[in-house]
């Protein structure tokens, strides 16, 4: 069932039911105590998003502020690691209205977003007016190439070549990030790749320790020294390269703040 269908479902069940969100908040507890009992951590080390942008200021668009999206702060991110590359080739797992590979197409080279194809979409018994929003932004940019298929069941081993910035914000269940986390690191990256997965947290700070034990599971233990949180974002990270970091906090501060500005 996908992200809208089970969004409306949710909270029909949860108008006619408040207590069921008892049982949202204790399964998020389990997955924190595995995440716990397995690793040993409760939240991965933060890096700032003001450390990347170095007083750099970044425009986000296109961005719709519409459900089941990214946070401006996730798509800023993307754009400021595909600058670090020349040239950089991209490659994200869930186009959903397409403003993430929209975003980071302006600042990259080559695109590439996978998403289930309509026809699988229609016999999921998906929500017509949710399959009619995929890859709406995204749809006629150059250097954007949409591939249709299931990540779960595709030969990414035919691949012939290697990605600087990996996005991976497709089906957000423990399996399935697994999965896809699994498939990334063996197929598409190099020495030198980022890895950026969304939807670490609820909300910023507020853990989804659903996908951080999935995370923690599919990367290779020789590369999870270098996983990391994003504050003020939704994202968790790999990055081969050291960064500073800091203990994770839910604390806001002032002099973290971000300046907002709209323009339609």
């Amino acid at each position: 069932m996908n992200k809208f269908k089970k969004l409306l479902k949710a909270s029909g069940r949860l108008l006619r039911k408040p207590y069921l969100i008892n049982k949202i908040i204790d399964d998020n507890d389990v997955w924190k105590k595995r995440v716990e009992k397995d690793f040993g951590i409760h939240a991965l080390a933060e890096i700032k998003l003001q450390d990347l942008m170095q007083g750099e200021e970044v425009a986000v668009k296109p961005f719709s502020f519409m459900e089941g999206g990214s946070l401006p702060t996730d798509l800023a991110l993307l754009r400021l690691l595909a600058k670090l590359f020349d040239q950089c080739k991209y490659f994200e797992i869930g186009t959903w209205r397409g403003e993430s590979v929209a975003n980071v197409a302006e600042v990259a080279s080559d695109c590439i977003t996978m998403n289930l194809s309509v026809q699988e979409m229609e016999s999921l018994k998906m929500p017509q007016e949710y399959i009619d929003q995929h890859a709406m932004f995204s749809h006629g940019i150059p250097n954007v190439t949409h591939l249709e298929g299931n990540s779960l069941k595709y030969d990414f081993s035919g691949f012939n070549t290697k990605f600087d910035l990996i996005f991976i914000d497709g089906d957000h269940h423990h399996e399935s990030i697994k999965k896809d986390t699994e498939n990334v690191f063996t197929h598409l990256i190099h020495k030198n790749s980022i890895v950026v997965w969304h939807d670490y947290a609820w909300q910023p700070s507020n853990i989804r320790y659903e996908t951080m034990l999935a995370i923690l599971e599919g990367v290779p233990k020789e590369y999870q020294q270098n996983i990391y949180s994003v504050r003020n974002t939704l994202c968790a990270i790999y990055h081969p390269g050291g960064m500073k970091s800091y203990t994770a906090s839910s604390i806001a501060r002032k002099d973290e703040a971000f300046t907002v500005t709209l323009k339609s």
